[in-house]
């Protein structure tokens, strides 16, 4: 076989397409609030899917901006739970604008099952609007 050919099979072999890895299942995260009647408060509350083949391990939520009306009444909550699918955050309503709570979910989640390979850790930011 010539050295030519050799060498366009060896090049052609090198410009195969190299098999792309399925894209990374990610976290799904929802927020929910509601006011408490005569209370002054506002509940929210995070709730955390796992990509599929996973199981969550770890969760938290931070409270990455609210409006003035709207003040938390703690920054960082843990999940709860075993698994901790559920977070809950309070707000305290008082005088001003309304705006957008912003929240950062965060979560470590493990394969389960027979499948192998290292947990991996995700977040997703959540929002819901305040009048």
């Amino acid at each position: 076989m010539p050295l030519w050919l050799s060498a366009l099979g060896l090049f052609g072999a090198l410009a195969l397409p190299q098999a792309v890895p399925p894209p990374r299942a990610e976290l799904r995260a929802t927020m929910a609030c509601r006011s408490e009647p005569g209370t002054g408060r506002l509940v929210c509350v995070v709730e955390l899917e796992p990509p599929v083949g996973h199981e969550l391990t770890w969760s938290d939520a931070l409270v990455v901006s609210a409006p003035a009306r709207a003040t938390p009444l703690r920054s960082r909550v843990a999940g709860a739970g075993r698994p901790p699918r559920r977070i809950v955050l309070g707000f305290v309503l008082g005088a001003g604008a309304g705006g957008r709570i912003e929240v950062l979910a965060r979560a470590v989640a493990c394969p389960t099952g027979e499948r192998a390979g290292a947990c991996v850790s995700s977040s997703k930011r959540v929002y819901v609007d305040v009048e």
